[in-house]
């Protein structure tokens, strides 16, 4: 892989993780081996235009909520350090405002992501702690991950001849973790055929051995017998000195349910971002929400009997009524099956969503209590009441509480409250 390659990426993962900014091609000519500490703002975007006041809708995140949550995930855990995944763009928050928050908490030990740009996103916004890669990658990208400080998972067959190549190119070992697959039967090394696997990394000169891991399917009786062939593994790994590294398996739902599946840290991920694992797991943590989704009011005008609103139409009133225009919709992760379904909250008062929503845009009937002004806040998800609260509007939408928070576009900007 050629430099300006690398100096792209990098430069690329500044826009993706700096400032409010203006273009990308000062921090794209830095060289390969620079670490890059951008401003602190109030607001991160992925790419320049618009400005802090912006009419463009936005998600805040909660820091001290997500301060909250890792006390609670800590003390579920007995202490033992967290590994914060910020996998998916921080499930839909964005990582490089999630990742540097979580990394400054004590509690949390180290970071992990599933895509190369996500870690080197995380780097070029400030992380310093320990981050893991949890996927199979190529050549090329382990090189990008080690130049970078990120540790590598491997589970293929041929895992050994390809970090033999790479640490020749770079002339040092590659930090590796084994990913041991026990039952997910998606990805990693099958346990049954890894110990002469991992014994034959572990003798390499090309490897760093940094740890173990696998994954569980969050079904309690099967995440027993999971652990029970991992732990099995790891004791014949032992005898023959195979080394280790850091052991962890631990999600959120076994953080909760399979105390002796902590190990040496846990990886919980959507608890840290107020998820329970179900319903039994609410009386056992204070988890707070961690997200809101607002904009402001653009347009506020009133319609007489008969007419129609939107494309179609599909929607008319039937008596005066005054409506808002807020400039968010589908295309943002508003549910467009939020009309006539949810509530928007608006200067302590709850209005409903009328006619339809479209990619960017969203019409609340105001006429209950109509004393609203162009500019004002909504908050179209978010803890501030319970008609609005995150598991709420996807109750109401009829989808996943997890799906709502992941689509939230990457594109919006995000504040840090």
């Amino acid at each position: 892989m050629d430099n300006t390659r690398r100096s792209l990426l990098t430069g690329m993962a500044v826009c993706a993780g700096g400032a409010l900014s203006t273009g990308c091609a000062t921090a794209a000519a830095l060289p390969q081996n620079k670490r890059i500490e951008p401003a602190v703002s109030g607001i991160s975007r992925l790419r320049s235009g618009g400005s802090v006041n912006s009419n463009d809708p936005w998600v805040e995140i909660d820091a001290e909520a997500f301060r909250n949550n890792v006390r609670e995930v800590s003390r579920m855990a007995g202490g033992t350090p967290i590994m914060a995944p910020v996998k998916n763009n921080a499930y839909g928050l964005g990582d490089t405002v999630v990742g540097p928050l979580l990394a400054s908490m004590p509690e949390v030990s180290r970071l992990a992501c599933v895509r190369v740009s996500e870690g080197l996103a995380l780097r070029a916004a400030g992380v310093k702690k320990p981050i893991l890669n949890m996927s199979e990658v190529t050549e090329e990208e382990i090189e990008e991950l080690v130049l970078n400080d990120i540790e590598v998972t491997c589970w293929l067959d041929d895992a050994g001849d390809k970090l033999d190549r790479v640490s020749k190119r770079l002339g040092k070992p590659i930090p590796v973790h084994f990913f041991i697959d026990t039952g997910l039967n998606r990805e990693g090394m099958p346990y049954n055929r890894a110990l002469p696997w991992m014994k034959d990394l572990a003798r390499r000169p090309s490897v760093k051995v940094a740890g173990i891991y696998t994954m569980f399917i969050h079904d309690i009786e099967h995440d027993k017998a999971q652990l029970a062939r991992f732990n099995q593994l790891i004791a014949e790994a032992r005898k023959e000195n195979i080394p280790l590294g850091l052991i962890h398996a631990s999600p959120s739902y076994t953080t909760f349910y399979l105390p002796e599946a902590r190990f040496d840290s846990v990886r919980s991920a959507t608890a840290l971002f107020g998820l329970y694992p179900d319903a039994n797991a609410v009386s056992m943590a204070d988890l707070k929400y961690v997200w809101r989704l607002r904009a402001r009011i653009v347009r506020l005008e009133q319609l007489q009997p008969g007419e129609t609103v939107g494309f179609g139409p599909k929607y008319s009133v039937e008596k005066p009524t005054t409506l808002a225009l807020l400039p968010v919709g589908s295309t943002d992760g508003y549910p467009s099956s939020a009309v006539n379904n949810c509530k928007i909250l608006i200067g302590g008062h709850l209005y409903p969503v009328v006619g339809s929503i479209s990619s960017a845009h969203t019409i609340i009937d105001v006429s209950e209590k109509p004393d609203v002004n162009l500019g004002d806040i909504a908050t179209l998800v978010g803890p501030d009441h319970q008609e609005i609260e995150p598991r709420a509007v996807a109750k109401q939408a009829g989808i996943g509480h997890y799906a709502l928070m992941s689509r939230l576009n990457a594109l919006l900007p995000r504040k840090l409250v």
